[in-house]
């Protein structure tokens, strides 16, 4: 297991394909030891469960090994896959010459594919093998070999982003898995894709905040949990309260007022739902920021946190959060002297508009 990535994408795999037929990680190819990411074998009478999947389940129509690189691959990783390939063929090829009742009668021994998904382009490859993208597949999927090989690589960075590719964005993460998890956070809450995924991403989060040391990867990928899972959750829970609130007061009046009571509740409903939402992206905003100081490991204040989360406008909470990424002290986020100076430029900006706007009212006196 190369890293806790690496454990991430093979979770979604066998989370994802496991309901439609046997799906093993770290699946071991003899005779000499190695590993294939995922091995799937579809069960033919779990079809629908496939389908559900989107391109990952069309990738797992057929026994496969599922590699699975965050990055682009290059030559050396490209033929270490083709040797698993490769090796795991003839080993299915040996085992049906050893269990065939009659060895003189050849039997349909089934061709496992082997599928390459990168989250990077890998260039190189691609032009040296000359692969062109296949037909009848999306953007982003090449196919080499043909019969002889069997062998498809799918570029993840290149694929349409809609929801059927999302699971194999998520799979391949690297760079990608920041816009795949805040695709997958737009989902309705009903969506088979949350329900495969969301336990392992959460599982991974609460993770990594134990860890006393990160790395980047780990510390961005805490952040867009937090800016995407968290604030989606704290605007659904507003809009929530604000839409039980509307409602409870409207069984409290009176029928005559009837027609009073529908324009209210749509105006206060709409007025609350902005409001809501506002503070919502402020406390997920707020949140956020003190994520990651804590992610590295900057000391703050009672004071300064309790500024940081009464904090209300979202431009100022953003460039905390940038500055929070990259700071090593707290007075390196939230230098008053420096927010007094863009606050001062924006107010006199704003003076000058107000005062053009009034004197271009003022008709011009004779």
């Amino acid at each position: 297991m190369r890293n806790h990535f690496d454990y991430l994408t093979k979770q979604i795999g066998k989370a994802a394909l496991g309901p439609s037929g046997t799906t093993v990680v770290q699946d071991e190819i003899s005779p000499e030891t190695m590993h294939a990411d995922l091995r799937h074998e579809p069960d033919p009478r779990r079809k629908a469960e496939r389908e559900r999947l989107g391109l990952l389940g069309r990738l797992a129509t057929f026994v496969c090994l599922i590699e699975i690189y965050g990055h682009a691959p290059n030559a050396a990783e490209f033929r270490a896959c083709l040797a698993k390939h490769i090796a795991s063929w003839q080993g299915r090829t040996r085992n049906d010459r050893k269990n065939r009742p009659n060895r003189r009668r050849p039997s349909a021994v089934v061709k496992p594919f082997l599928w390459i998904i990168a989250a990077g382009a890998p260039t190189t490859l691609l032009t040296k093998l000359r692969l062109e993208a296949a037909s009848g597949w999306p953007a982003g999927v090449y196919l080499f070999g043909d019969d002889v090989l069997r062998v498809g690589i799918v570029v993840a960075s290149e694929l349409p982003r809609d929801r059927t590719t999302l699971l194999v964005r998520l799979m391949a993460a690297g760079p990608l898995l920041r816009q795949a998890i805040k695709d997958l956070s737009a989902l309705p809450p009903d969506a088979h894709e949350r329900a495969v995924v969301e336990r392992i991403l959460l599982g991974l989060q609460h993770s990594l905040r134990k860890q006393p040391k990160r790395n980047r990867q780990e510390q961005e990928f805490i952040v867009a949990m937090y800016k995407t899972w968290e604030e989606g959750r704290a605007e659904a829970r507003t809009e929530g309260r604000a839409k039980g609130l509307t409602e409870g007061r409207a069984k409290g009046l009176t029928e005559g007022r009837a027609e009073g009571l529908s324009e209210g509740r749509a105006e206060g409903l709409t007025k609350g739902r902005a409001k809501g939402r506002a503070e919502g992206r402020a406390e997920a905003q707020s949140n956020a920021v003190l994520t990651a100081l804590r992610v590295r490991g900057i000391a703050v204040s009672e004071a300064a946190r309790k500024r940081i989360l009464a904090q209300k406008e979202l431009p100022r909470l953003e460039r905390w959060l940038e500055k929070a990424i990259v700071a090593t002290s707290i007075g390196e986020v939230i230098d008053d002297r420096v927010e007094d100076r863009v606050s001062k430029t924006r107010r006199s900006a704003a003076h000058k508009e107000r005062s053009r706007r009034r004197s271009a009212r003022v008709p011009a006196q004779r």
